[in-house]
């Protein structure tokens, strides 16, 4: 028994949305390396005797994957201060998973897709880095779960 009978399901919820905030930082660590990865392997692979990085619309792709990232730091920073607030906590956590479950899929594909047929062997990290974040992505609920969760919180609220 957790507590006083009847009474245990608030500090289940408290404990979740920390593991959720804790596997949010995860999910930014994996998506800083995919980024810096791809970043250093379009320096290095040549297209046309020039480095693909030098490419625009790669050029364009990177920036958005590192924004993707910054976004999803901040949530994680701001989730993780939410947490001692019980008002607050839900909505922040649910907030930073749905951000950060669609920013890992754009970094995580677009990492993939800029390294070619390369991006999802075995042979380089970056496949296993996208697995990952897949896994910590279906973990604790699904972005649509939380996204019903944060609109669930903000209409109560409203109230």
């Amino acid at each position: 028994m957790v507590g006083i009978e009847g009474e245990a399901l608030p500090l289940i919820e408290r404990v979740v949305d920390e593991a959720i905030a804790a596997t949010r930082a995860e999910a930014c660590g994996v998506m800083r390396q995919l980024l810096e990865s791809t970043q250093a392997y379009t320096k290095q692979r040549k297209q046309f005797g020039v480095p693909i990085s030098t490419f625009q619309v790669l050029q364009h792709r990177m920036v958005d994957m590192f924004i993707q990232v910054e976004q999803s730091t901040s949530m994680t920073y701001f989730a993780t201060m939410r947490l001692s607030d019980d008002a607050e906590r839900a909505r922040a956590v649910s907030g930073a998973k749905v951000q950060i479950g669609k920013a890992y899929k754009f970094v995580g594909q677009s990492a993939v897709q800029l390294h070619g047929a390369m991006g999802i062997t075995d042979e380089l990290a970056i496949g296993h880095y996208f697995k990952r974040a897949t896994l910590i992505e279906s973990a604790f609920g699904s972005v649509d779960f939380h996204l019903a969760r944060y609109e669930s919180e903000m209409l109560s609220v409203a109230e």
